[in-house]
């Protein structure tokens, strides 16, 4: 049978859109029973082949019998231009933002486990709440739990907390709670006392103890459906509310959950959370109620996070026909000066990584460079004042002061990129900078030093890049660590002290 030239086309045009790879080169080869299409790849992985062969079979309706379409590999000279590079933006472009809606059946081929293994637990029948910088993966994690039970076809309620975000009102309880008997209607099927159950919601006075009341009802209606099958209920960026807010909306999840086959889990930012109010007694108290989950990774084993970082990136870089992602950098630096830039945290390693090729590009550059690295981590600074904004609402004008006084010390005073800080839960400075390090404007380098007295220790940290780069008195900083190596103890120790006035 020998296929037309049109028809090979055709599949080559089905390939590109079923693999994503746009504009790939191709050639016609001449063999024993006709003409076939080359197409060419930088790596022919096993995905595309899968896909080609999925392309030849929409296209001809049935499997031929000698191969028309085969995938060849080809070296380019400018591989951030090609199509594979396209491809891998638009993939670390969707990683930004992770929602229940996100990857879809491809998640699993481009997810890399945590460092710490806590896929185990989170699939696991008990209430958990995921801490972790903004981007440290705690929104992928749930993400994770809740595909891995879609797949067993087992019933899951996604909340996305940010459609809340700086409230404060009690009314915000019967929001969530109309969210949450909406989501259940759509698992279960609409019945009679569902509805009454909702109308009974929004007929409700917006005063906590009146939902609290409302929670009996709710308790009761949701256990006969949990029976034959337990109930996730993923709660995504509790963090965003005033923190009032939170541990009250907690404590009535908490009620509904209680002794149903209800599991609660809860993604957040551990500094910007109340999750049990002790005046109160109200919220979710750990570890009794829920156990919490840490995904704080930082610089402290920079080694480690290095390898975590690379992980994620490799993943999306196969998916998108590479073979790995050390084939787009210049040197062996990019990826460890990508994990200081980014102090490990995996949304802004793939968010700075991306802009790092757009500016090799731009630079008509073949690789990335550290230069391009350093650049868009110069630039990121305003993304994440703009997250202060979002996530730290009510404490932002305290938290700017404060890194007014910390950027003052160490690029003007010490002419120092990195500094001490007494480890000291009562001091406010103590908190704020802990709550900055959450929102990844400083970062962790070492958990405990000793520099001076023995029995005080001190928390080593070090200037997001964005703060000091750029600016003319940093010209003259003496930067910590050039070589992105663990931290030795007599470097640490003779870090500037950092001393509430």
């Amino acid at each position: 049978m020998n296929i037309g030239i049109p028809k090979l086309l055709e599949i080559k045009a089905e390939f590109e859109k079923l693999s994503g790879l746009r504009g790939l080169d191709h050639q016609f080869k001449p063999t024993s029973q006709g003409t076939a299409i080359v197409i060419f790849v930088s790596s022919p992985e096993d995905r595309l082949f899968d896909d080609l062969s999925r392309a030849t079979t929409n296209v001809l309706g049935s499997e031929s019998e000698y191969i028309i379409a085969t995938l060849k590999q080809v070296s380019r000279d400018k591989i951030v231009s090609g199509p594979e590079v396209r491809l891998l933006l638009k993939l670390l472009s969707e990683s930004q933002t992770v929602h229940k809606h996100s990857f879809g059946d491809e998640l699993f081929s481009r997810y890399i486990e945590t460092v710490s293994g806590a896929e185990e637990q989170i699939v696991s029948n008990a209430n958990h709440i995921v801490f972790g910088r903004r981007g440290a993966g705690k929104s992928m994690l749930l993400l994770y739990s809740l595909t891995s039970r879609e797949r067993e076809n087992r019933p899951s309620v996604w909340l996305d907390f940010q459609a809340y975000s700086r409230r404060n009102d009690d009314g915000v309880i019967g929001d969530v709670l109309s969210d949450l008997v909406s989501e259940i209607e759509a698992k279960f099927g609409q019945s009679n006392r569902l509805t009454e159950l909702q109308n009974l919601v929004e007929r409700c006075a917006p005063e906590f103890l009146e939902y609290k009341k409302l929670a009996v009802r709710l308790r009761r209606e949701l256990g006969k459906l949990t029976r034959e099958s337990e109930i996730f209920l993923f709660v995504d960026d509790i963090h965003v509310l005033g923190r009032a807010l939170q541990s009250r909306i907690l404590d009535i999840l908490y009620s509904i959950a209680r002794g149903n086959q209800i599991f609660l889990k809860i993604s957040a930012i551990e500094n910007l959370t109340r999750t049990y109010d002790t005046t109160e007694r109200i919220g979710l108290e750990l570890p009794h109620d829920a156990q919490a989950i840490h995904l704080d990774y930082n610089l402290t084993t920079p080694e480690k996070t290095t390898s975590h970082i690379e992980a994620i990136l490799d993943a999306h870089a196969r998916f998108a026909g590479l073979s790995s992602i050390r084939r787009l950098c210049s040197s062996a630096e990019v990826i460890p000066r990508l994990t200081w830039v980014s102090a490990g945290v995996p949304r802004d390693a793939i968010y700075l990584f991306s802009q790092a090729i757009q500016k090799a590009n731009i630079e008509n550059r073949g690789r990335v460079t550290v230069s391009n690295v350093n650049q868009a981590a110069s630039e990121a600074l305003t993304i994440k004042h703009r997250d202060l904004e979002q996530d730290a609402s009510e404490q932002a004008d305290d938290l700017k002061a404060a890194l007014e006084v910390i950027k003052n010390f160490c690029i003007k005073e010490k002419r120092q990129n990195a500094f001490l800080i007494e480890i000291d839960n009562s001091s406010n400075l103590f908190k704020q900078v802990t709550s900055l390090v959450q929102l990844r404007f400083l970062h962790v380098i070492s958990e405990g030093i000793t520099p001076h007295e023995a029995g005080r220790k001190y928390l080593a940290l070090i200037l997001d890049y964005g703060l000091y780069i750029g600016i003319r008195a940093a010209q003259s900083v003496e930067l910590f660590n050039k070589s992105f190596e663990d931290s030795s103890s007599a470097a640490l120790r003779k870090l500037p002290i950092l001393r509430e006035k």
